[in-house]
């Protein structure tokens, strides 16, 4: 195994710090609140950020999940061990995070964070990436020939089935 370089571990507590912020913020209630005078507003004349943080802070639980989720990695960032398991939960959640900043104009500072949370852990994950090979990979059993080809028909009849959901349901009511 490599050296761990020193630099990872700066990024890893200057990321634990940003999701502590962000995590806390949620769970006390400090961030995806709108003000009630946003609810009285016509829905046409709110633009994108308003809409997404009134649609988002709609559900507390949900807000309290990422607030948790978020506060959880940066413990687990701060520990060498656990660092690579907030990576994979954080690439997702930070993935999501970003396409909404980006894509309903979330304020800059928040994308240019999003970008810099993602970019961090996706080179905590390049750094492990032949223990992450391994483990998903090399490591795991292959199938033997008479299940091989049962599951070469089980994935034929789920490749058919999504494409006739996505057929079928465009066709038959989905006006969008």
């Amino acid at each position: 195994m490599k050296p761990y370089p020193k630099y990872l571990d700066w990024l890893r507590y200057i990321c634990a710090v940003l999701l502590c912020f962000y995590g806390v913020s949620k769970l006390t209630g400090h961030q995806l609140v709108v003000p009630s005078w946003v609810a009285q507003k016509p829905i046409g004349s709110l633009d994108g950020y308003t809409l997404t943080w009134y649609y988002f802070g709609y559900s507390h639980t949900y807000k309290y999940i990422l607030g948790a989720i978020q506060v959880i990695c940066a413990a687990l960032l701060l520990f060498r061990k656990t660092a690579l398991l907030a990576a994979l939960m954080m690439v997702p959640m930070m993935i999501n995070i970003l396409l909404i900043n980006i894509f309903y104009s979330i304020t800059f500072g928040a994308e240019r964070t999003a970008t810099f949370i993602l970019g961090c852990m996706l080179l905590f994950l390049w750094h492990q990436r032949e223990a992450l090979i391994e483990t998903l990979w090399t490591s795991q059993p292959t199938e033997s020939s008479p299940a091989q080809k049962r599951h070469w028909f089980a994935r034929g009849l789920v490749l058919l089935f999504v494409i006739g959901e996505i057929v079928f349901g465009t066709v038959m009511g989905h006006p969008h």
